[in-house]
C-alpha cells in the first residue's frame, strides 16, 4: 500500500529551468500561504488587502457596510457564519430588485467576542442606510446596520482594522478547517488561475538540495514570523545547475529536453 506524503509548510520544494540561463535551475522553498500557518498569514494577508485594494479600484467599490446578526433570531446550534451568508444571499437578490442589476462586492466574514459572525461588505453602488437596514432585518439579520463612504485610495489601510492577524486567528478558530472568510460576486476574481510555470515539485526541504549542491548561487534568505523571535532568516532561494538529488527519480534526459526551449528563450 502506497503511503500518502504529508505537506507541510516549507518541507517540499519546487525546481524549474532559469529562462535564459542555459544549464541552470531555480529552486524555491514551498511555503503553504495559509492564513491558518504562523509563518505565512502576515504575508498572505499583506497580499489580499493589496489585492482587494486593487479590486475596488477597479470597480469602484467605494462603500463599506457591516451587516451583523441578531443572536436571538438565529436559530438554536445553527452556524452563524452559514446563517449570515444565507441572510445575505437573500440580501443580493432585493439588492438587484431594487437596483436592476447584480452588484460587484467583495465581502469579509468576522466573528464578534460573543461569537456571532458579521460581515464586511464593499460595494460600489449607493444604498442609503434606511433602506439597508428595513431590508435586511426581515430575512434574518440584525438591527445594527452600517454603510458609510470609503476613500477608493485608503482601502487598503481601512482593511487593516478588519484584517489584522488576531482578528483574522479569532475567526479562523471559529470556522471548519475549508470555511473561506472571503466572498465575492462573479464579476470579481480575488485570486485568478495561476499559470503554469513548468517547474517541479520534490518532496524534500530546500536545506537538503542546498547541502547537495556543488556550486549554489544567488542564495536569498527570508525573515519569517516564527523564526523572527530568533533572529534567524530562512532559505527560500537559490539556483544551481542540475544534480542527481535534485532529479530524484526523475529522467534527466526528458527533463533536460524539456528545459531546453525555455534554456534558449531569451538567451541572446
Amino acid at each position: 500500500m502506497q503511503q500518502l506524503r504529508q505537506f507541510a509548510c516549507a518541507a517540499n520544494t519546487v525546481f524549474g529551468p532559469l529562462k535564459g540561463q542555459m544549464g541552470k535551475f531555480g529552486f524555491k522553498c514551498l511555503f503553504c500561504g495559509s492564513y491558518r500557518c504562523n509563518r505565512c498569514r502576515g504575508q498572505k494577508l499583506k497580499k489580499v488587502r493589496a489585492r482587494i485594494a486593487a479590486l475596488a479600484t477597479e470597480h469602484k467599490l467605494q462603500r463599506m457596510a457591516t451587516l451583523t446578526l441578531d443572536p436571538k433570531r438565529v436559530p438554536n446550534r445553527a452556524r452563524t457564519d452559514r446563517y449570515i451568508r444565507e441572510c445575505w444571499r437573500k440580501m443580493r437578490v432585493l439588492l438587484s430588485r431594487e437596483y436592476g442589476k447584480s452588484l460587484p462586492f467583495v465581502g469579509v466574514l468576522e466573528f464578534q467576542k460573543n461569537g456571532m459572525a458579521h460581515l464586511h461588505v464593499l460595494v460600489g453602488q449607493y444604498i442609503p442606510q434606511k433602506w439597508l437596514s428595513r431590508a435586511w432585518q426581515p430575512i434574518g439579520g440584525g438591527k445594527i446596520v452600517d454603510i458609510r463612504f470609503v476613500d477608493v485610495h485608503r482601502v487598503s489601510a481601512y482593511l487593516s482594522v478588519y484584517l489584522a492577524s488576531d482578528k483574522v486567528v479569532h475567526t479562523l478558530d471559529r470556522l471548519p478547517r475549508r470555511a473561506r472568510i472571503f466572498t465575492t460576486s462573479r464579476s470579481i476574481v480575488l485570486w485568478g488561475k495561476k499559470k503554469k510555470s513548468g517547474w517541479m515539485l520534490r518532496y524534500i526541504g530546500l536545506g537538503a538540495l542546498h547541502e547537495a549542491a556543488e556550486h549554489p548561487t544567488n542564495e536569498r534568505f527570508e525573515a519569517v514570523e516564527d523564526l523572527k523571535p530568533f533572529g534567524v532568516e530562512m532559505l527560500s532561494y537559490f539556483e544551481s545547475p542540475p544534480f542527481q538529488k535534485a532529479l530524484g527519480d526523475a529522467c534527466p534526459i526528458a527533463l533536460l529536453r524539456a528545459a531546453l526551449p525555455i534554456w534558449k528563450d531569451g538567451a541572446l
